[in-house]
């Protein structure tokens, strides 16, 4: 059999045969595992921190977030708690819906107004084929299309509604493909398939006094930092690291497609032409004004996310009756937070003193010694702010010996 073809527990054997040493894991967790992914022989874990405090268009969130960097939840906190101080974030959000394209390879004698005839009856049908989705308040809305040569590129725009929504549009795509793929001026299908092109935006805005962020020389600074990632990539780049920071722990923790959202979000902060980032800060009257937005074409339900229990925990810790809408305004606003933490550290004490003393627990984590040991060498770590593994080796010495 090949190696797809052996069930889970068979593949963890052939890799002990071959000396690899894998973690207990039990038959009933491997079932759920296998059923999510390919050739699974184990699972990866991640610990689930909160944001205890984030305020939305004037409602409060627990927001959970799936990373093992410490510093991303301390920050969102941070930035979160800071937001709050001023009234929290507003966002608004244009949810029309996610883009699908079909390209075709059309005959010589093609006329694009007599094909453009047949796209109201053709979403009907589409509509009507796929009328669970419009059941549940989505559908296809618009096709947009133009010729390029003898290639006709059609826009489909539908509407996903709670959903992410891919696998539905590639189906309703497909569908539409082989329909158009019958016109008597096109010779053949070339592909039909959902693009990652930024849609569903949102943006979130924030007003900070000045004083909330440590005074008007911080903010100004602040501003400046701001300037600068907004003309230089390599400062843009590194800006918009720190906000995926947030976004991607927020969207680990639904259930959601990291790698979409981290496709679409580069192209979006180069559609000015000149890669840039993704937020501004400005300071006008004592006031810090903040500003991001993203195309998050999120969803709370469908794929993995109804089969997972963890994720499915998270949601409650969210807010069982949370839209998508909501989630991306959630997600967004935790991007800004995250944001604001690492310039105001920039600004101030620099970034590293703080990440430093948040990763003195990794670093504990994997020394060989015993709860008691580590806990007392994390405390004499942070005594002497000396956060480095040699120190962490050069303390735990020093307390077997005091034994």
């Amino acid at each position: 059999m090949k190696f797809y073809e052996l069930p889970p527990e068979k593949r963890r054997a052939l890799l002990a045969s071959q000396g690899l040493e894998l973690a207990d894991l039990d038959s009933a967790t491997l079932a759920k595992m296998d059923q999510l992914s390919e050739n699974v022989v184990g699972r990866l874990s991640l610990p689930v921190g909160l944001v205890t405090n984030l305020v939305v268009n004037g409602q409060s969130y627990l927001v959970p977030m799936a990373t093992e960097e410490p510093s991303v939840v301390a920050a969102a906190n941070h930035g979160a708690s800071i937001f709050t101080q001023n009234g929290g974030t507003k966002v608004t959000s244009e949810r029309q819906g996610i883009y699908g394209q079909i390209v075709l390879q059309a005959a010589d004698d093609f006329e694009l107004a007599d094909f453009e005839q047949s796209f109201p009856k053709l979403i009907e049908i589409t509509n009507r084929e796929f009328s669970s989705l419009v059941h549940h308040g989505g559908g296809v809305r618009q096709i947009t299309v133009r010729c390029e040569h003898e290639l006709v590129y059609l826009q489909v725009l539908v509407d996903p509604a709670q959903a992410m929504g891919a696998n539905k549009v590639n189906s309703i795509l497909e569908f539409m493909a082989e329909k158009l793929a019958i016109f008597p001026e096109i010779k053949t299908k070339l592909f039909a398939i959902l693009s990652n092109y930024p849609s569903q935006i949102s943006r979130v805005k924030v007003q900070l006094s000045v004083q909330s962020v440590g005074g008007k020389t911080v903010a100004q600074q602040i501003a400046l930092l701001s300037q600068i990632g907004e003309t230089d990539p390599m400062r843009g780049v590194t800006n918009n690291k720190g906000i995926m920071n947030g976004v991607d722990a927020v969207l680990q923790a639904t259930g959601n497609d990291t790698r979409s959202v981290e496709a679409a979000c580069g192209l979006w902060a180069s559609r000015h032409g000149q890669y840039c980032s993704l937020s501004s800060w400005r300071l006008e009257d004592d006031m810090l004004h903040g500003e991001l937005s993203l195309p998050l074409a999120l969803g709370t339900v469908g794929g993995s996310i109804n089969a997972r229990s963890d994720v499915q925990e998270n949601y409650q810790i969210l807010g069982s009756s949370i839209t998508s809408q909501q989630l991306a305004e959630v997600v967004v606003s935790i991007g800004l937070a995250n944001n604001l933490a690492a310039l105001l550290a920039i600004a101030t004490t620099g970034i590293q003193a703080g990440h430093m003393k948040l990763q003195a627990r990794n670093i504990v984590a994997t020394l060989s010694a015993n709860d008691t040991e580590k806990q007392q060498v994390l405390s004499l770590m942070k005594q002497d702010q000396n956060y480095t593994q040699a120190a962490a080796q050069k303390y735990l010495i020093e307390i077997r010996k005091a034994k």
